[in-house]
């Protein structure tokens, strides 16, 4: 008598846990040949080139390491934060920024943007892409 209970209870759990393939649909996230590529492409570029292309802007705007270059866009922005206080925080980031380069923060933050970006870029639309 026990083993039917037993055997009646197997059945019951084997039949529980089967479900109809033709119900389910397929996930964006089925597919990570499809995205993966692209979040790790995006979270590299984000880690890597962001930062450089950041710094290299600022020193093309005159903030560098040894400071603010004389009669550049930054000299001019300093001056009128200076006079008018409007922006001096933004200023003294960019500075700072400029002059001991990007922070592992800012690093981990565009690591994170380029990898959403890569996401969102990927052109997978469809399960099977």
């Amino acid at each position: 008598m026990l083993r039917t209970y037993v055997v009646c209870y197997l059945l019951l759990i084997s039949c529980l846990s089967v479900r109809g393939t033709e119900d389910k649909e397929k996930s964006f996230l089925d597919s990570p040949w499809c995205w993966v590529p692209a979040v790790a492409g995006g979270a590299v570029v984000g880690a890597v080139f962001a930062p450089w292309a950041l710094g290299a802007g600022l020193a093309g705007m005159g903030f560098t390491g040894t400071g603010i270059t004389a009669g550049s866009l930054a000299a001019g922005a300093m001056s009128t934060a200076a006079t008018t206080g409007v922006g001096a925080g933004l200023v003294a980031v960019a500075q700072s920024a400029g002059a001991a380069g990007v922070a592992l923060g800012t690093k981990t933050a565009m690591a994170a943007g380029g990898a959403i970006a890569g996401y969102f870029s990927s052109g997978c639309k469809e399960p099977n892409c």
